[in-house]
């Protein structure tokens, strides 16, 4: 009786105690970095229970760099003590899909690959072990959204495959933000209400990347709090009227003088403009403030 209890015990142990097995991806590049990844993006093959594989995948989101099948198999058999599992691969690494475009295509430029999508429906990219990948684009020295050819090959087994993805090519700038709402109707800027942040942008020739002489402006739309702050906002104020004196200093490499002279015509910073001097002469100087002009001699 004794005996046929322990082989009822062994017998039934072995009915709940079970085996399985993954093939992981050794390389999975993500689409994009803060990415959730899935079951399907992690395991190439597997004999275990979806649940196991998506327990996998919920581990591994929050992972970054490398990630060794030991570790995933002491951590599954804390939920599956009753199924042995067996990895075929031993570690993974996660890896950025735009980063690694950029490392190959555009290294020493300022230019920066964001917002991937595959045009082949996959969420990721994995490789198997002795994979490697190589981009093709010819048109990724600009800005904008471009096709990208990846080609897979496993020197190996002599095997290939090619897949396309979009990326956007952006630059990295220092911006100007506004930290609070600023109104059209203020009549010029103030420094002290903008920031700067870095952030990424295809049009880097719009945006305003300086606060110097930003008090000769103002703006020409209400501007957002934390917007970030285009050229294309502003409009120059005139710091000179037509009709009202303005200060007119003469420099030289060894004197500066002062007088005072009368503008012929309205104008913005930085340009230059005819003034009549108090001896009737016609004079031209360059808008360095409110109603004031310098004449280099």
């Amino acid at each position: 009786m004794k005996y046929f209890f322990s082989i009822l015990l062994f017998t039934s142990f072995n009915l709940y105690a079970s085996e399985c097995e993954i093939e992981l991806f050794s390389k999975i590049y993500r689409l994009n970095a803060n990415q959730a990844l899935q079951a399907r993006d992690l395991v190439k093959d597997s004999t275990c229970s979806p649940e196991i594989s998506n327990k996998l995948a919920s581990l591994v989101s929050s992972s970054e760099g490398t990630v060794g099948s030991d570790f995933l198999k002491s951590e599954l058999q804390k939920e599956f003590s009753d199924v042995q599992i067996h990895f075929t691969t031993k570690k993974l690494s996660l890896l950025d899909f735009n980063a690694a475009l950029r490392d190959q295509l555009i290294p020493d430029s300022n230019l920066y690959f964001s917002q991937a999508r595959s045009l082949n429906g996959i969420t990721s990219l994995g490789l198997s072990e002795g994979e490697q990948m190589r981009a093709v684009c010819d048109s990724c020295q600009s800005f904008g959204e471009k096709n990208i050819k990846i080609d897979v090959a496993n020197v190996v087994s002599n095997t290939s495959r090619t897949l396309w993805f979009s990326s956007k090519i952006m630059a990295k700038v220092k911006v100007v933000k506004a930290k609070r709402n600023i109104s059209f109707q203020q009549k010029t800027l103030d420094a002290n209400d903008f920031y700067f942040e870095e952030v990424m942008t295809m049009t880097p020739e719009n945006a305003l990347t300086t606060l110097d002489n930003i008090g000769f402006y103002k703006s020409n739309k209400t501007i957002v709090q934390n917007a970030v702050v285009s050229n294309l906002d502003l409009q120059a104020v005139n710091l000179i009227n037509y009709g009202t004196p303005v200060s007119v200093t003469l420099v030289s490499q060894s004197i500066s003088l002062q007088k005072t002279a009368m503008p012929l015509r309205s104008a913005h910073f930085g340009e230059v403009i005819e003034l009549k001097g108090p001896n009737n002469k016609n004079i031209a100087g360059k808008v360095v403030d409110f109603n004031k002009v310098v004449i280099e001699l």
